[in-house]
Order: structure tokens, then C-alpha cells, then sequence
């Protein structure tokens, strides 16, 4: 599963939100001209600058992104550049990844609330259930059935969204909260990897399977159960 990376406020690199592809990225400010002068006499007159708002530019693409400075979040465009197929995920479990994913620029408390409730809803459905999110974590990692990546992963997810000072991201995983730096983005590649393991790679085993079985079948021989 190749690496997204998200776009960030004064970053030198990360996937275009324009093209999506990985590339570098240049940062410009901008000044405003007289539009109405420009337009009809050809004069450039300066009007001074535009200190709300930064540009990035792909260097793949030329496309450029307009971010506010303030919040540093991205204005435009309006899109998501993190490109899970979630054609095999259960419907409840993919509406909110993407709105997640959606929503992250303008507000990454609330990709933060969907993305913990995404998660604690993957760890009741695979048998982890009990009163709080970090416990249902717990007893995740506790079972040895994820790869070590992903066991690394929810642990860290623990530590970076900051629990215990924060422990209604571990009862009301469903709260707008305060998020630490980089932590929605975490959580996102968290639910990826939960996604690839609990439902993409076993759909892949089953389509391998019942292709298998139907050459078998067509040979005459038993198939495989």
C-alpha cells in the first residue's frame, strides 16, 4: 500500500492535492493589483499584499493550492488526496473514513471525531469490545492477531492523540476535541491499515480462492474449501 502524504501548511513536499501526485511543492505569497486598471489599460497597479493567504505550486503539475495563514488549512481546492480503494470496506466504516478524509484541511478536530469513532466501530466488529476506546485498543494488541506494524501503530495513536489528558477521545470517541499536531493524519493511515488487514486482503484471498476453484472445477478435480 503506497504512502500518501497529506498536504501541510510550509511543507517541501507532499501528494498534490491538485494532481496527487507526490512532489515538491514551492511557496509564494501574493500581491494585489487594481483588476479593473489591469484588465482595461494594462497597467499594473499595486494595491498591496495579500497577508492572509500563502500559495503552494506543484512542481509536477503547476496546479497551486491557496491556504490560509492563519489556520494554516488549505481553501482550495476542495478535495482529498488519499486514495484507499474502499470498495471492500463496510459501508458504515467507509462513510466515515472519507468524511474524515474530507474534512481534515478545514477541521482536523472533527476528521480526529470521525476517524476514533471509524476506529472503535473496526475493533467491536473484529471482537474487541469493552467500556473505552484505549482499552479496546488494548485488548487488540493483547490478542497477537495484527502484524507488528499495525499493533506499533494504535499504540502510538494512544500516545500522539494524548489520552490521558484528554479522556474523552478515549470514552465520547464521537467529540469534536483538541487534536495534537499530526495526530489526524495518524489516525488516518491507522484505519488504512486496519482496512487492508481486515477486509481487503481477505476479499483478495477469496477471489484467488474462487478463481482457483473454478479451473479446478473445470479440470475435473476437487476444490479446494
Amino acid at each position: 500500500m503506497a504512502e500518501h502524504i497529506i498536504p501541510e501548511y510550509n511543507e517541501k513536499a507532499f501528494n498534490c492535492p491538485r494532481c496527487g501526485a507526490y512532489a515538491n511543492q514551492e511557496w509564494l505569497l501574493a500581491t494585489a493589483i487594481d483588476k479593473v486598471r489591469a484588465e482595461q489599460y494594462g497597467q499594473t497597479a499595486n494595491k498591496g499584499n495579500i497577508d492572509e493567504f500563502a500559495f503552494s505550486k506543484c512542481v509536477h503539475c503547476d496546479g497551486v493550492s491557496i491556504w490560509k495563514k492563519g489556520t494554516q488549512s488549505m481553501v482550495f481546492p476542495k478535495t482529498n488526496v488519499r486514495t484507499f480503494d474502499l470498495t471492500e470496506i463496510p459501508k458504515d466504516l467507509a462513510e466515515d473514513y472519507a468524511e474524515a478524509c474530507s474534512v481534515i484541511g478545514d477541521s482536523p478536530k472533527a476528521s480526529g471525531a470521525l476517524s476514533r469513532r471509524c476506529l472503535q466501530s473496526i475493533l467491536q466488529q473484529q471482537g474487541f469490545s469493552d467500556k473505552s476506546l484505549y482499552k479496546e485498543i488494548q485488548l487488540a494488541i493483547d490478542s497477537e492477531k495484527l502484524p507488528s506494524h499495525i499493533s506499533d501503530s494504535l499504540d502510538a495513536l494512544r500516545n500522539i492523540g494524548n489520552f490521558s489528558a484528554h479522556p474523552m477521545k478515549d470514552t465520547s470517541t464521537g467529540e469534536v476535541l483538541p487534536v495534537e499536531p499530526g495526530e489526524a493524519e495518524w489516525n488516518l493511515e491507522t484505519l488504512e491499515f486496519l482496512f487492508d488487514f481486515f477486509y481487503v486482503q481477505p476479499a483478495k484471498t477469496r477471489k484467488r480462492k474462487e478463481a482457483l476453484n473454478e479451473k479446478l472445477k473445470q479440470a475435473g478435480k476437487p476444490e479446494i474449501k
